[in-house]
């Protein structure tokens, strides 16, 4: 019964949804841009998770009106980038779980921003207004990565 409810909420919530939503395409050089702690102007960054260890950073660009929720904004310096890098560098990764970056398409493929994280999805939805971007269960994988981990050590 109780997963009969959950499916239907699910249902019901996905069809609430409105307009086409956006993608994320796979960018290699944009992965080397981060583990080489680049900077990219003209983004605002934010990044969802511990602030040590983001589960997610995010890069929009500073011309969208970004629906903030429960991304944490940062003042982005090669620093902040590097110590970030240095917790989760690809050399110390789990492969399976291995961040990557994306860039951000709207569903008329403007690019947004950019993407790196170890989830490879995301909800993209450009409005009138507003730009959400969110990843539907970052909770859940990150309690998996957690367990992972423990059983690694």
């Amino acid at each position: 019964m109780k997963y009969f409810l959950l499916l239907l909420s699910l249902c019901l919530l996905s069809s609430c949804q409105t307009g086409k939503t956006g993608v994320l395409s796979i960018n290699k050089q944009l992965s080397t841009d981060f583990e080489n702690c680049k900077v990219l102007p003209g983004y605002t960054y934010y990044y969802s998770g511990p602030s040590a260890q983001p589960d997610v950073i995010l890069a929009v660009k500073k011309e969208y009106n970004f629906e903030q929720g429960l991304w944490q904004s940062v003042q982005i310096s090669e620093k902040v980038l590097c110590d970030w890098m240095a917790v989760i560098d690809p050399v110390y990764r789990n492969a399976r779980y291995s961040y990557d970056a994306y860039t951000i398409y709207s569903a008329d493929r403007k690019e947004l921003g950019i993407w790196y994280s170890t989830e490879d999805h995301a909800v993209i939805k450009e409005q009138p207004d507003k730009l959400i971007i969110y990843t539907p269960n970052i909770r859940q994988n990150y309690r998996r990565m957690s367990r992972d981990i423990d059983n690694i050590f």
